[in-house]
């Protein structure tokens, strides 16, 4: 089990400093199918989904390259990863349709039990929220009740008295002033 984490952790440094594809094909293979197998269970078992969302996860890691030597424990930061991606996928392809259950997703907002998942999730989670208060009032209130809370563009709309395609200008400058501000944590915020 070191011996295999040793592996990982040398890969993630040679990943980040020279752009390995061998070391990034090692990373895919140790990982793939225990993320396939979990990405199946939050998708009601639709391997297409999961693959997409793997798929997903493994392509933000390869941009996100550079990052991956700061990476303190390999399973945590690839699982917290997959997590999000799925709540990404979810919300974003499933917002007006109902065809897809999302009683397996997990609450992104619970810790994992881990230390190491603990300590990555509440400092994301105040990079997150130092992000969304530097946001403009009303962008971040909309980003909020529509991210956080769930609520439907329509009802957000009438929540605040404003048009839904107001509400979509305004998630679409939130994402937009999010993305800038983390575009180095990008793989965990919004995967």
């Amino acid at each position: 089990m070191e011996k295999n984490r040793n592996l990982i952790e040398t890969c993630l440094i040679k990943i980040a400093d020279n752009d390995c594809s061998d070391s990034f094909r090692i990373l895919y293979n140790h990982y793939y199918n225990r993320l396939f197998q979990q990405a199946l269970y939050y998708l009601n078992n639709n391997p297409d989904y999961a693959q997409e969302v793997v798929s997903d996860v493994f392509i933000a890691l390869w941009q996100s390259r550079k990052i991956l030597k700061n990476v303190n424990d390999p399973d945590a930061y690839c699982f917290i990863a997959l997590k999000h991606a799925a709540a990404r996928y979810v919300g974003k392809n499933f917002r007006e349709k109902h065809e897809l259950l999302t009683e397996n997703l997990p609450d992104i907002h619970i810790e994992d039990n881990g230390v190491d998942s603990e300590l990555i999730d509440k400092e994301l989670r105040e990079k997150y929220n130092e992000a969304l208060n530097n946001l403009p009032p009303r962008c971040a209130e909309v980003f909020r009740l529509v991210r956080e809370e769930r609520k439907k563009y329509s009802e957000v709309a009438e929540i605040l008295g404003i048009s839904p395609k107001t509400v979509d200008n305004q998630m679409n400058k939130a994402v937009k002033l999010l993305y800038m501000q983390l575009k180095d944590n990008l793989i965990i915020f919004f995967f």
